[in-house]
């Protein structure tokens, strides 16, 4: 039998990550349980019986704190993570509105600036895996990521599974310590509970650190082994998406044009190009914010028009989006932006498709209003 050293330590922090906690709470506890349950003023630790009661009860107590902590999986992490730019931008995909601002920077501050690109990449990976399937939804990118490696990268798997043990050690060690603050000041020793209540934030920052590394590491993982096979076009034949935003102010409805890139005199509409394994109301949210510097969530779907009359031109989905918030000292690709009312907007538009688009828009939403 061969000695795998990195599959042994995995399995040490992964046993450490319920006895350790566990050990902690029974000893904490042990001197009460002996007064309730066997009416001792306390319990020995000397003598192999004791020693094997403790350790069973510490194995159990720490299965307790580790179910208990796995809480911190949805309500704390997801719940940050989905504060990023990507969960933005899916939120907005879904015409929901943005989180606050302070839930994004404290996101951001958490996770960094570029924490999305592997897992936007990885997304679409996975959409085009699972596309002839119609299982897109199925399975989230990380799970997908991990059974992938599984089959074609087991050694690849074991980075991810040594940081995933990591994170559930400083999990369950965020449960210890809030045990011990409580402990502590029921105790009245009060320097004891604020060193161990002042611990928890920081046990629950690295084990938010481990955590996002362990599904960076699946992310990269995948991404280099798909770099190396060829891509399917879109069974529908759309090569592009953009919108058509507009806000309402004082009553008022105005539409944003950008100019163009090949020709900065030409007013066009936001638009781009739809990454593989992407879906269209994505790309329509992810390209108005690099182009204009807004971002918008989407309402609804206008159109799927080819981008010019000459034969072969890209097809591209237009969406109507509702611009939601303007992101401050930001300057998109060095291009011009302007807010119009919709005469104006249809008169200086370049082309004959974007003034149709404008107009069935216009007339959109004054069926709304």
């Amino acid at each position: 039998m061969n000695f795998e050293p990195q599959k042994f330590f995995i399995g040490l922090i992964d046993f450490f990550s319920i006895f350790m906690p566990g050990a902690l709470l029974t000893y904490l506890v042990k001197d009460w349980a002996a007064l309730i349950f066997l009416g001792s003023a306390g319990y020995p630790l000397n003598g192999p019986e004791p020693i094997i009661v403790f350790l069973f009860a510490s194995y159990l107590l720490g299965h307790a704190a580790y179910l208990l902590s796995s809480i911190f999986d949805k309500q704390i992490y997801d719940r940050v993570k989905k504060r990023t730019e990507w969960g933005q931008i899916n939120r907005l995909a879904e015409g929901d509105y943005l989180w606050p601002r302070w839930q994004r920077a404290t996101s951001k501050l958490l996770f960094g600036q570029d924490a999305d690109k592997a897992v936007m990449q990885a997304q679409r990976i996975k959409a085009r895996a699972l596309h002839h399937l119609e299982a897109e939804d199925a399975v989230n990118a990380f799970q997908w990521c991990k059974a992938r490696l599984a089959k074609e990268f087991p050694e690849g798997l074991l980075a991810v599974h040594q940081f995933e043990a990591a994170s559930k050690f400083f999990r369950s060690l965020v449960v210890v310590l809030g045990a011990l603050t409580l402990f502590y000041a029921y105790h009245a020793e009060f320097i004891e509970a604020g060193l161990c209540f002042f611990g928890m934030p920081l046990g629950l920052w690295r084990y938010i650190d481990q955590r996002f590394k362990a599904t960076q590491q699946a992310y990269w993982l995948v991404i280099s082994s798909e770099a190396t096979r060829a891509t399917t076009p879109r069974q529908d034949g759309l090569t592009h998406a953009g919108g058509i935003v507009y806000r309402r102010k004082n009553g008022k409805t105005k539409f944003m044009l950008v100019t163009a890139n090949s020709a900065r005199s030409e007013w066009v509409l936001p638009k781009g190009h739809i990454e593989p394994g992407e879906s269209p109301r994505i790309t329509a949210v992810r390209e108005v914010r690099e182009e204009t510097a807004h971002w918008a969530r989407v309402v609804g779907w206008l159109d799927d028009l080819p981008l010019s009359r000459r034969y072969g031109a890209p097809m591209v989905r237009w969406l109507l989006l509702e611009a939601c918030e303007k992101m401050p000292g930001w300057l998109p690709e060095s291009r011009r932006r302007g807010w119009f009312s919709p005469g104006s907007a249809i008169r200086i538009a370049r082309y004959y498709e974007t003034k149709e688009l404008l107009k069935r828009a216009a007339a959109k939403l004054d069926r709304v209003i």
